[in-house]
């Protein structure tokens, strides 16, 4: 997901669900459990994956209105483009 900006709408392929970037690119640490786990050892040093965030917010479906972050390139999520979009067209 590159050549994104906030409040473009934005697409899940796999599943078509639609959101709009509130905020980002900024870097974050992703942690999943054993990453957790790590820290707690003294090996914090080591855990997580270093990536590109975005928040999100979904528009439609179950999550609408409820704000996420996801990793760049991950998700399947793809920038909506004019094409795409065929609001008052017939």
């Amino acid at each position: 997901m590159y050549n994104v900006k906030v409040g473009d709408l934005i697409k899940r392929a796999h599943d078509g669900m639609l959101a709009t970037i509130g905020r980002g690119p900024y870097h974050h640490r992703f942690m999943e459990s054993q990453d957790y786990e790590m820290e707690a050892h003294g090996m914090g040093d080591y855990a997580g994956a270093h990536g590109t965030a975005y928040d999100i917010t979904y528009t439609t479906g179950q999550w609408a209105g409820i704000t996420v972050r996801i990793q760049s390139g991950k998700g399947g999520w793809a920038r909506v483009t004019d094409d795409e979009v065929c609001v008052g067209r017939r």
